[in-house]
């Protein structure tokens, strides 16, 4: 075999398997870099709405449950949120065994070793009515996935830990630009260390 063509073959080959995992993430088919047009296999947006320079397009699925993805001016999507419809039948995510309104926080510290990090733009705990929204970030390949698990306040005086009555509510991806840019700074977990996202 040429000596030059296997140079070249082993080359790719290696791009490719190099280029493989930031392309694995995605929340109903959408990957964070894809074009708008492979958008197209969703139908129709229920919504459309504007957020600074950004276009967010909203589709509700028929398991009830919900996906958002924001678009940048190049028409390249930046970042993609999952959210639960809060129906039993309708639990599966796109992340391996995870499960919407089953899967806890403390599910979620054992399985990736840590509290993944936060941002100094960005709350690490939201206030919604009844309960709040505990917010989790981590890496993933090139982009930022982060894990929002709810807490509602229907049970006075449980004395249950927060992260094992926190439950899984949504998932999002951001890249690493679009979550910097909106958010800011870093704050890691000190046992902080990449997930694999399977």
């Amino acid at each position: 075999m040429n000596r030059a063509f296997l140079s070249f073959a082993i080359s790719f080959l290696l791009l490719c398997t190099f280029r493989l995992p930031a392309r694995a993430q995605a929340l109903a088919g959408a990957h964070v870099g894809d074009n708008a047009s492979k958008l197209a296999r969703l139908g129709k947006p229920a919504a459309i709405d504007k957020y600074k320079p950004f276009l967010v397009q909203k589709w509700t699925l028929a398991n009830s449950n919900e996906v958002s993805v924001t678009l940048d001016a190049s028409e390249k999507i930046v970042y993609v949120e999952s959210d639960w419809g809060g129906h039993q039948e309708a639990t599966g995510c796109d992340l391996g065994d995870l499960r919407f309104g089953v899967t806890t926080l403390a599910d979620l510290r054992k399985r990736f070793g840590s509290n993944g990090f936060g941002f100094k733009g960005r709350g690490g705990v939201a206030e919604i009515p009844g309960g709040v929204v505990l917010v989790n970030s981590n890496e993933t390949g090139t982009v930022v996935v982060t894990f929002f698990t709810k807490v509602l306040d229907n049970e006075p005086g449980d004395q249950t830990p927060i992260a094992d009555r926190a439950k899984l509510d949504a998932l999002s991806i951001a890249s690493a630009e679009y979550a910097s840019t909106e958010w800011g700074e870093r704050v890691y977990d000190p046992k902080y260390k990449k997930i694999n996202w399977k």
